[in-house]
């Protein structure tokens, strides 16, 4: 199969990275081109692409291609033009967030029915938010698979004994929740719980300023590489995720496949995999007390933490495994 991929970004966040490791998987049986339209010079995964194989391409001719795969909602022109010329899929990972774009001057209502295909990582996304525009039965549910390196890996920061890490993975964004965790651990005054936000802080964000605010030790590292992401997992003791928009995404994942407790907010689609007290801990979207008591509860009893993490991964391989989520988007 020969497929052109088209991506409004190539930053390592999010919708990104799950599209680069589709890509990579799909590279070693498929002949993949990248659309370079929006193709900005230095956006970390272009070179990424590249050592798997998949190259960009400047002035693509669509009929040439047995299929297009068209990565998040901002295609909608892209699919709209392209549709009825080559087959074409539209994946749309955005929550809530999504219907931002929905009323954006020149968004076309019309791709919803011009994609041969839409798919949507989970149910909850199509029936709650854009089940009014799916007018005809050309839309499944894939869920997302991680693709991730599992491999040990050496601690990547300093890491004090007796402290208890809790990592934070993604973009610092009030969207992400990054307050609440910080609010939660400042609450619960014990010295020794430290935060480790992992993924892209621009220090100049007015959310960020507020963050720091609250007056607790914060370890940021910015936006690193899939190996150090991995490693970051590995050595912090447990994940916090109280996002207050989002899917069951990525650092939820990421986490469960290391065996990590997770505890994150009731959003959306997210309690179909962490499970209250079964497969991790949940919150209400921007309750930061009941997150508090999470961190304390896991903290005292690192028994019932492992157990969780554990159970995590367990829901993860059945729901979530990559070769089933390739094996769909295929």
């Amino acid at each position: 199969m020969k497929l052109l991929v088209h991506s409004h970004n190539y930053l390592r966040e999010g919708a990104q990275i799950i599209l680069f490791r589709l890509v990579r998987a799909l590279a070693k049986r498929h002949a993949i081109d990248m659309d370079e339209l929006l193709n900005r010079p230095g956006e970390p995964l272009i070179a990424e692409y590249g050592k798997c194989g998949a190259r960009f391409v400047s002035q693509a001719a669509i009929r040439s291609y047995d299929a297009i795969l068209c990565n998040t909602i901002t295609a909608s022109r892209v699919v709209s033009r392209i549709g009825g010329r080559t087959p074409v899929l539209w994946w749309i990972h955005e929550p809530r967030f999504g219907r931002y774009y929905l009323q954006q001057e020149g968004f076309r209502f019309d791709a919803f029915e011009a994609a041969d295909r839409i798919v949507f990582p989970t149910l909850w996304q199509a029936n709650t938010l854009y089940r009014q525009y799916l007018k005809r039965q050309n839309w499944t549910v894939v869920p997302y698979g991680i693709g991730m390196d599992l491999s040990p890996r050496p601690c990547p920061f300093d890491k004090e004994p007796g402290k208890f890490y809790l990592l934070h993975l993604g973009r610092v964004d009030r969207r992400k929740g990054q307050d609440l965790s910080a609010r939660a651990i400042a609450h619960l005054g014990n010295p020794d719980i430290k935060l480790v936000c992992v993924g892209n802080c621009p220090t100049d964000d007015p959310y960020v300023k507020r963050v720091n605010e609250i007056g607790i030790d914060i370890t940021y590292t910015g936006n690193v590489g899939e190996d150090e992401v991995a490693a970051y997992i590995q050595h912090c003791d447990a994940m916090v995720f109280p996002t207050r928009d989002d899917l069951i995404t990525l650092a939820i994942l990421e986490g469960l496949s290391f065996g990590k407790c997770v505890l994150a907010s009731s959003f959306g689609p997210i309690p179909e995999t962490i499970r209250q007290g079964e497969t991790g801990l949940l919150s209400p979207v921007g309750d930061w007390q009941t997150l508090a008591g999470n961190i304390r509860m896991i903290y005292e009893d690192r028994e019932l933490m492992e157990k969780l993490g554990q159970q995590g991964r367990q829901i993860l391989e059945r729901k979530h495994s990559f070769e089933a989520h390739v094996k769909g988007m295929e």
